[in-house]
């Protein structure tokens, strides 16, 4: 077939997402809309306390309330969680001793969530408090105790140095110290964590709705933990109002959810409210990364050191010690987009009595990003440059692909020195340097923010699993639509109309004939589920391999009773067609009731039917993705305040399936790096308390913090099927690295430099002072 004949009609083209419908009239079904007949609810008691000895529970007032089923405690359901990499055992109820406000301790069951919530508050737990652990140099020295009375603080150490790292550094004629800062931020998705479990008697299985990520790992982590094979144990994920990668994470709860349901022989719901939320959905991006750069007169980087203290918190979560993932994955892509020759990287991981640490869309990639173009900008200021020259003297050229940076990373083609210059052009630079310098001399002090960024996507293992495949079945019904299913979990990312692009090109038909099903372990395929950017590469090479085999069959078929070559058979607009002669040929709806329901009529050797099941495993460990943000914002000296003004993407993820998706995924990474950068923190007090547990202290960024943003593509196509890369994380690993640079080049007639995120109003007053 010609390559005209393959030209694709929905794949690189805005389709309307196709989920949109039920989401906007109000007919999707969230967790929170299951129900079944005697369905009973959960409520818990939370320790109150960052650290204490439980001396005593007392629950007999709880079970006399009417309607209570069950109260119960560690004595009760003795089940502990363990992450085989960091031996730490994380009863689901505390057992002796609490270590984070907000831990598990008891359970309330009863015939509504009115009754549970009521009979929890009668609940008397006597503590005996214990000295928090909540300073991260401290806990390194065990002080001022152990978290965990078995084992020392620092759970996690690594050294890693490129040979001659010693000499280079010495070398060098100028050199930097630099500390960066980010504080305990979280997801905070629309929709709440939750869980819902239904026995089966007659079966004897067990069916959980949960807010997941991804449904296979989740079914075989609880299947795992309560003892029971993975075909008794079914998964369903629902709607989900968002995940970020909190939502992919095995939590306690779920286990008390399920081992309720079956020892009560009834349905049991619990879903978290937003207080639950903030305490105890997976914090992230608690690091501090202490650097040392050592450069050149004319800016290039020779040399750079980071020694990052990491906290995990009070455990580590199964499958994902947080601070591990967040500083690994932070320091593998220290040298981001630059040809950088010499790292020594030290990675400690500690716990502390706060909430575990976990996954937050980006991972370690927007601390990563922070650093490497702090420490960019920073030079630049050292050396009176503009920072794009900083950047165009240190890229790696597109003469460098393959390029393997010191940190074992092996980059395939990218755009990073184009993605600046048009990124650039976009907002005008040189006339915009001109125009800074004039409102500077009026007092408006307007800053500009560059952030370029690599994104590792596709990576054999992420927070939603080490699956480095992906399975996709793809079936045509007798009347000639298409049932493709996955294994993938979507969160909102447009699953349902990608994946459908892909296969209607694939097999000729209307993106509308095409339903994508997910999210069911009983009928979707085992999968990796939806994490690390992973969805479009090997989901998308996944679609594009079923579509591929489905229409090998289906021009077989046609060949055979058109009596055409193969060759010359085109499919098109729900048609099998001989090429240049349009009337020769029958609709995918007739070669279907053949293929079976008149199966006499198929050629020798062809099995009945129009289904296949592939399982893709891209070629390459991962693809890069890469971009840049170009920020401009105004900071008012004397509230401290930050208005965005101007916000310039310029975003290179591989051959584009669907551009609309694409953007309105970059519009809400922009979004939450602006909450990143200068609004969201988890706060605890002396005591361990946290402080921010509303939305009222915990800020997020509204309508009006979020600019209009321009946004230019490149596309620079992947070894993957399909030239794809992904891009669900970049937007959040650019944008807070773009604002920081931002205010700190609008601040920098005070000398304010910005190394900690984020960036409170009274900082930059406090700062202003100084600086003046």
């Amino acid at each position: 077939m010609t390559a005209e004949m393959l030209k694709p009609r929905f794949t690189g083209a805005r389709v309307t997402r196709i989920e949109d419908a039920r989401l906007l009239r109000g007919q999707a079904r969230y967790l929170d809309d299951i129900a079944a007949p005697g369905m009973l609810e959960m409520a818990f008691v939370r320790s109150n306390r960052a650290a204490a000895r439980i001396l005593s529970i007392d629950t007999s007032a709880a079970l006399r309330v009417p309607g209570v089923k069950a109260v119960w405690t560690f004595a009760d359901i003795p089940i502990t969680l363990v992450n085989s990499a960091y031996p730490v055992q994380q009863p689901v109820l505390a057992r002796d001793e609490v270590r984070h406000v907000g831990e598990l301790v008891v359970a309330v069951i009863a015939e509504d969530r009115y009754t549970a919530e009521d009979a929890a508050e009668l609940v008397q737990v006597k503590y005996d408090p214990l000295p928090p652990v909540l300073d991260t140099r401290a806990a390194m020295t065990d002080e001022p105790r152990r978290v965990h009375a078995d084992r020392p603080n620092r759970f996690y150490h690594k050294v890693q140095e490129t040979d001659g790292f010693q000499q280079a550094f010495a070398g060098a004629p100028r050199k930097l110290k630099l500390t960066f800062t980010t504080h305990r931020q979280t997801g905070v998705p629309l929709e709440t964590r939750g869980c819902a479990a239904m026995p089966d008697p007659a079966s004897g299985r067990l069916t959980v709705y949960a807010t997941h990520q991804s449904p296979h790992n989740f079914r075989a982590q609880l299947a795992r933990v309560l003892g029971l094979p993975e075909n008794l144990v079914r998964v369903v994920v629902p709607e989900v109002g968002g995940g970020f990668g909190i939502k992919a994470m095995f939590y306690p709860e779920y286990v008390v959810v399920a081992e309720a349901a079956r020892r009560l022989g009834r349905p049991v719901k619990w879903v978290s409210d937003r207080t639950e939320c903030l305490l105890t959905d997976a914090h992230a991006r608690d690091a501090v990364h202490e650097v040392e750069v050592a450069f050149t007169e004319d800016g290039r980087i020779v040399a750079l050191r980071d020694h990052v203290l990491g906290d995990t918190g009070a455990y580590p979560f199964l499958g994902f010690a947080g601070a591990v993932g967040e500083a690994g994955w932070a320091t593998d892509m220290l040298t981001g987009p630059y040809k950088i020759p010499y790292v020594s990287i030290t990675i400690d991981c500690v716990f502390s009595n706060k909430a575990p640490t976990g996954p937050y869309r980006g991972v370690g990639g927007p601390i990563g990003a922070q650093v490497h173009e702090g420490v960019v900008d920073a030079i630049a200021r050292e050396l009176q440059m503009d920072p794009a020259d900083v950047r165009r003297v240190n890229f790696i050229g597109p003469d460098d692909f393959p390029y393997e940076t010191p940190t074992g990373n092996v980059y395939d083609p990218g755009s990073y020195r184009e993605s600046l210059e048009r990124a650039l052009a976009l907002v005008d630079y040189e006339r915009l340097r001109r125009q800074q310098a004039e409102w500077r001399k009026q007092g408006r002090y307007v800053g500009i923010g560059l952030c370029s960024f690599v994104e590792p996507s596709a990576f054999a293992e992420s927070e939603a699993g080490s699956i480095p495949y992906e399975a996709a079945s793809v079936r045509i019904e007798p009347n000639g639509t298409v049932t493709a299913s996955f294994g993938l979990g979507p969160t909102g990312q447009g699953h349902e109309t990608t994946m459908a692009q892909l296969i209607a090109d694939q097999l000729g038909v209307d993106v509308k004939d095409v339903v994508v099903l997910h999210g069911d372990t009983d009928s979707a395929p085992f999968g990796g589920g939806t994490g690390g950017s992973r969805s479009g590469t090997i989901g998308g090479g996944a679609a594009v391999r079923a579509g591929q085999e489905l229409r090998t069959k289906l021009v077989k078929l046609a060949a055979h009773l058109l009596e055409a070559s193969e060759e010359d058979i085109e499919l098109t607009e729900g048609k099998a067609q001989v090429a240049g002669v349009p009337a020769r040929g029958l609709s995918i709806r007739e070669l279907a009731r053949i293929a079976y329901t008149d199966v006499g009529r198929l050629p020798e050797g062809m099995t009945p039917g129009l289904e296949v099941l592939v399982r893709y495993r891209p070629p390459m460990a991962a693809t890069y993705s890469n971009g840049i943000h170009l920020a401009v914002v105004e900071v008012d000296v004397k509230t401290g305040f930050v208005r965005v003004l101007d916000y310039v993407v310029v975003n290179d993820c591989g051959k584009l399936i669907n551009p609309m998706i694409v953007e309105g995924q970059i519009h809400g990474g922009v979004a939450q790096g602006i909450g990143s950068a200068l609004l969201e923190e988890l706060r605890y007090d002396g005591n361990g308390q946290l402080v921010t547990t509303s939305l009222m202290d915990y800020l997020l960024p509204s309508s009006t913090d979020v600019p209009r943003m321009r946004i230019e593509h490149l596309e620079t196509p992947s070894a993957a099927e399909g030239g794809f890369k992904g891009m669900g994380e970049g937007s959040l690993i650019g944008a807070p690295g773009a604002i920081a640079n931002a205010v700190s080049d609008a601040l920098a007639p005070f000398g304010v430099f910005v190394t900690d995120l984020p960036i409170r109003p009274e900082q930059i007053v406090r700062w202003v002072r100084q600086g003046a």
